[in-house]
């Protein structure tokens, strides 16, 4: 047999200082009710006599009224009373509203509304576990119930509109100074009033938990809060994150692929390559089949070009086995102060040869500084080198591209979601 939930006694009295009627929801620990017709408070523990008045009151636009009655967590909860906080920041009014919500099972607890948002909070005795103050500069970080929180803001605030039931007796104009930590989706929050320090522990509450809860029609907030946590379509989330670590697999595969080979012949060619025509040197293969590279490098090539015509055939030179006509330039200089360069001085090739034995590499170039090859034009030096058993793992890393690419659209939108929750900070860095 499902369990019966309790529910909260209804009584009703009339205020004693204009008649209007209040209903009594909020249990034993209720100190003082706040009629909404006069704005009376009304001490509850001494035959309800007039505590002071709250004047002047202007009832704030507000999504629950006092009464109405939803499920926050699995719990019925009745909203019992409703404090308006007002802060002034930078000539700017910043405004809320907070619910005293109870429940006959669980107590007393606070439902915030600002700009949308809601967050449902409950008094802790939970000191937190590193040293913070109620005025620590934003950022700043603290422990507390094992997580860790950043300081969002601190400021003071003062009550500016009361109305039903309250376990305390709150003043008009009343002054806290309050600090808020977040963890999304959690909140911490300090709060003074006079000499007496509260803590509060909050969790973010969605819109649609709430029109549910309530059967209400909260509109959805435009802005980012700062408990607010970043939600996503969970299979969206899902690829994204599982594309992140293909693109690691893949980084870590290229790593392990690629090599550079074992060099087999490493040779400097001096000016008899320019000035005597084809120059030549014998290399040996071992392993046929595999990739080799070739690697065609000019140190000393400034302000000119050159072209190279190499070739590789077997010993005899009747059979050509793999040729590789390149130009090299590089041009540098300095326009209005500033350095420039282009072109290059080194090539990289491959080919492969299928047999095994002795090979030669021929080599022929000319080269110059204007548009026509140069008589006499000479470099210092031409290195060229082979290496065997090259692995190439360009093809893991176009994957580590496209996949970090595949990735890329969740954590900018999550970037740019933190930023908007700390644009104020953002800005004042600037």
């Amino acid at each position: 047999m499902a369990a019966i939930m309790a529910k909260p006694s209804l009584k009703t009295l009339k205020c004693t200082q204009c008649g209007g009627a209040i209903e009594l929801r909020g249990g034993h620990n209720v100190r003082s009710i706040v009629c909404q017709y006069c704005g009376s408070c009304l001490d509850s523990k001494d035959q309800f006599k007039l505590i002071h008045k709250f004047l002047n009151q202007k009832r704030p636009f507000m999504p629950l009224k006092i009464g109405a009655s939803g499920k926050l967590k699995g719990i019925l909860f009745t909203v019992i009373g409703v404090l308006q906080y007002e802060e002034r920041e930078a000539g700017e009014f910043f405004r809320w509203l907070e619910y005293l919500l109870f429940s006959p099972t669980h107590g007393y607890v606070w439902l915030c509304f600002e700009d949308g948002h809601w967050v449902m909070m409950h008094e802790v005795k939970d000191l937190p576990e590193t040293q913070v103050e109620i005025v620590s500069p934003r950022k700043t970080r603290f422990k507390a119930r094992d997580k860790t929180f950043k300081v969002f803001e601190n400021a003071q605030a003062h009550i500016s509109y009361v109305e039903g039931e309250l376990t305390w007796q709150a003043k008009q104009n009343e002054k806290i100074l309050y600090l808020d930590a977040v963890c999304p989706p959690y909140m911490y929050s300090i709060e003074m009033r006079g000499s007496e320090q509260e803590f509060f522990w909050g969790e973010y509450i969605s819109v649609k938990d709430i029109n549910a809860g309530f059967r209400i029609e909260s509109f959805e907030p435009a802005t980012v809060f700062s408990c607010q946590p970043f939600v996503v379509s969970p299979l969206f989330e899902a690829l994204s994150k599982g594309a992140l670590i293909a693109s690691v697999i893949t980084l870590v595969m290229y790593f392990l692929i690629s090599s550079s080979g074992t060099p087999v012949m490493q040779h400097h060619f001096g000016n008899q390559l320019f000035a005597d025509g084809e120059t030549s040197k014998e290399f040996k293969v071992d392993k046929p089949g595999s990739l080799y590279g070739i690697t065609v490098h000019t140190p000393n090539l400034k302000n000119a070009w050159s072209f190279f015509d190499v070739r590789v055939v077997d010993r005899d030179e009747t059979n050509k086995l793999f040729t590789m006509p390149t130009t090299l330039s590089f041009y540098d200089g300095y326009e209005d102060g500033e350095y420039w360069s282009e072109g290059d001085t080194e090539v990289v090739s491959y080919f492969r040869i299928p047999e095994a034995g002795e090979f030669k590499l021929a080599v022929d170039g000319e080269g110059g500084t204007g548009e026509e090859p140069a008589e006499g034009f000479s470099l210092s030096g031409v290195n060229v080198s082979i290496r065997e058993g090259v692995r190439l793992g360009h093809y893991t890393l176009t994957w580590f591209v496209l996949c970090l690419l595949a990735a890329a659209p969740y954590f900018v939108k999550y970037m740019l979601f933190e930023q908007s929750r700390w644009h104020d900070d953002e800005e004042d860095d600037d």
